[in-house]
């Protein structure tokens, strides 16, 4: 009836449903729509404008570049994290491709998701205006911007965390077995997504198990039987050592960048540039002071729907911290292996700053934190100097190579130029045991630095050129005369390029 009424009436009567469907919805509906679209907007708009970075290029090359069951013995072998997330990258780029936008769009859709979610959960805890701006915290923190447009885990480890959480605290109030179903489902997961999921996850389980003993027990079985099932694969992993690095960097420094990331995104090490603490003092004060109006002004009630969430955020990081302080060959505290702590604590955040007894300043210290996290997603999205290096334009300055060359960057920028370059680009390490013959060496560096000395190039070299590359700077030698020059692979590593740790990329070349 109403389907042939639309076609009688055309477009007015097509117009005047919509209205109505509008006018059914809650103002708070519409608000949740529009915090979703924004998160998307920020998303979306810029996925494709970075380079692949180091992590992203394993994604894309390395792992995915198999059918589906080579990817999965790849995960094995040479990731230290569960299957899932590769598991439906593989199949969401058959569709959509291994480019940057084909890949991190996956990503983006589990960030715009975590958006209604996190509302739900502030809803739950203490109601509709409480759960609007822990979704508005979301949609524009750039920590969780950064990995919706990172080709890796960890938007989707975000979401399924914020999924277990919400169920978690559904399951608390009302005790029905659909709830605890799925909380054990979704806890389980985020698990074989990422492990640092075992860290929330166990901290719910307490609350659940202490609350709803019996009942838990459905939930917690899912859990456990999810662990039972990863539990060779954590075994396999940990004995081939990816993550031991995580450990060369001092713990302190480690623990100070979590808080900055989680209020301004990878703005140091992740992109090759020195930390810069005072662009997380202002949302950090701003974070600070609605903890302070929690505890002062806030009522049992508030502190109490802020236990569960501060309860799950704290132990997502005590738990690595006393790990990486009591066992050393465990330490694998970083900032984005910590990231299921941050909806819940935002959460916190949110329930601090909607306070019924502190409504005017809470919304003053809210509206400032809403626009300094909206203005740096934006700052971001637009300024190089806060994004990945931008390596494809390196490889196309640097172009085909015309002989044997190599290029010596930073590290975690071998992988992604060598993506980008279209000749057989291979990293070479002097431990490897061959003498390399080149008649050209390039150095890029984040911004223009000094010539390096002679004695990192050897006789005959002679600088060529030099250009900018976005916020990179390439510096170019040619070998004077005929022949080829060996090439100074530990000089040159120690070349000064404004990184922590330099690599030698190589190609058109073939070992002497």
């Amino acid at each position: 009836m109403e389907a042939a009424s639309l076609r009688r009436g055309g477009p007015a009567a097509y117009a005047q449903t919509v209205r109505e469907t509008i006018e059914e919805r809650s103002r708070v509906f519409w608000i949740v729509v529009g915090l979703t679209v924004l998160g998307a907007a920020l998303r979306f708009a810029t996925l494709g404008a970075q380079s692949y970075h180091h992590d992203e290029v394993v994604t894309a090359g390395r792992v995915l570049g198999h059918d589906f069951f080579k990817t999965m013995d790849v995960v094995g072998y040479s990731e230290s994290a569960p299957p899932l997330y590769y598991a439906l990258a593989w199949l969401w780029t058959q569709l959509t491709g291994t480019g940057e936008v084909g890949l991190r769009s996956l990503s983006a859709l589990a960030g715009v998701a975590t958006i209604p979610v996190v509302y739900f959960i502030g809803a739950e805890l203490r109601g509709r205006r409480t759960g609007l701006l822990a979704a508005a915290l979301v949609a524009v923190n750039p920590m969780m911007l950064w990995y919706s447009q990172e080709g890796r885990a960890y938007a989707l480890l975000v979401l399924l965390c914020a999924l277990s959480l919400l169920f978690c605290i559904r399951a608390l109030r009302n005790g029905g077995r659909r709830d605890f179903v799925l909380w054990g489902v979704l806890s389980g997961l985020a698990l074989a997504t990422h492990y640092f999921a075992v860290f929330p996850i166990l901290a719910e389980a307490i609350l659940l198990a202490r609350r709803r003993r019996g009942a838990s027990l459905v939930g917690l079985g899912i859990v456990g039987a999810f662990g039972v099932l990863l539990a060779p694969l954590v075994i396999k992993q940990m004995s081939y050592g990816h993550a031991e690095w995580i450990g060369n960097l001092t713990l302190g420094h480690r623990l100070w960048e979590t808080a900055a990331t989680f209020l301004t995104g990878e703005t140091a090490d992740v992109i090759g540039r020195a930390e810069r603490p005072e662009l997380a003092a202002v949302p950090l004060a701003l974070c600070l002071g609605a903890l302070g109006l929690l505890a002062l002004r806030g009522s049992r009630e508030d502190r109490r729907a802020a236990l569960a969430p501060l309860i799950v955020g704290a132990t997502a990081i005590a738990i690595p911290l006393a790990l990486a302080l009591f066992a050393s060959d465990k330490d694998y505290v970083l900032a984005r292996n910590l990231m299921p702590a941050l909806v819940p604590l935002l959460v916190v955040v949110a329930v601090g700053l909607t306070l019924p007894a502190a409504r005017r300043l809470g919304t003053v210290l809210a509206a400032g934190l809403l626009a300094y996290s909206l203005g740096f997603c934006v700052w971001a999205s637009a300024s190089p100097e806060l994004q990945r290096p931008d390596w494809g334009a390196v490889a196309a300055q640097l172009g085909e190579p015309q002989e044997p060359r190599a290029t010596v960057t930073w590290t975690l920028g071998e992988a992604p130029l060598r993506h980008d370059l279209s000749g057989d680009a291979f990293m070479v390490r002097a431990g490897d045991g061959y003498h390399w013959l080149v008649g050209e060496i390039n150095f890029v560096s984040i911004g223009a630095v000094p010539p390096p000395p002679r004695a990192l190039l050897g006789p005959g070299f002679r600088e060529s050129g030099s250009e900018k590359a976005g916020q990179l700077f390439i510096r170019r030698y040619r070998l004077v005369g005929p022949g080829l020059a060996p090439l100074r692979l530990r000089q040159l590593r120690g070349a000064r390029l404004n990184f922590r740790t330099n690599g030698v990329l190589v190609d058109g070349i073939g070992p002497g």
